[in-house]
């Protein structure tokens, strides 16, 4: 199965793009993944409209969705679950024999209600709230941790 995590927007923080180097790299021994990130986007008025925002890249996404057969949304009011619950549910998305899974990562605003409508799940990171930028190495070493767990090997601890 095709795994990709998805950042809309770009990183300036050095830090966050080489902690997520680091899991993009550990992730390729457990199949197909990808991290992609979207190009900023950038409106003409002087203070951006968040509607505007996220209908753009709403834009952008769509033009990543061709192929993906479960897109799982990482959203504040998606469901939290446990390391061990997220492995389980990788499990469950890989044994379906699925193409292609998605994780989005939504901008500064959240996410348009047309790439709502086309989730399949959301899953929240936690119960508080981090900036979209800081997300990115949670989301990626949490899918790494979840195969470590299927596989049996010593990265999770209980």
């Amino acid at each position: 199965m095709q795994m990709t995590l998805v950042a809309l927007g770009k990183t300036q923080s050095k830090w966050i793009a080489e902690g997520v180097a680091v899991y993009e790299k550990r992730l390729k021994h457990y199949g197909k993944f990808r991290f992609v990130e979207t190009p900023d986007i950038k409106l003409k008025q002087s203070k951006a409209d968040p509607l505007q925002v996220m209908k753009a890249e709403a834009l952008l996404l769509e033009k990543l969705l061709p192929g993906v057969d479960h897109l799982i949304l990482l959203d504040e009011r998606g469901k939290s679950r446990s390391s061990l619950q997220c492995a389980e549910q990788l499990r469950k998305l890989q044994n379906r024999g699925l193409k292609h899974a998605m994780w989005v990562i939504g901008g500064p605003y959240g996410f348009d209600e047309s790439i709502r409508a086309k989730a399949h799940e959301f899953w929240s990171l936690s119960p508080m709230t981090f900036s979209h930028q800081m997300i990115r190495p949670f989301a990626i070493e949490q899918i790494y941790r979840a195969h470590t767990i299927l596989k049996g090997e010593p990265y999770h601890h209980e």
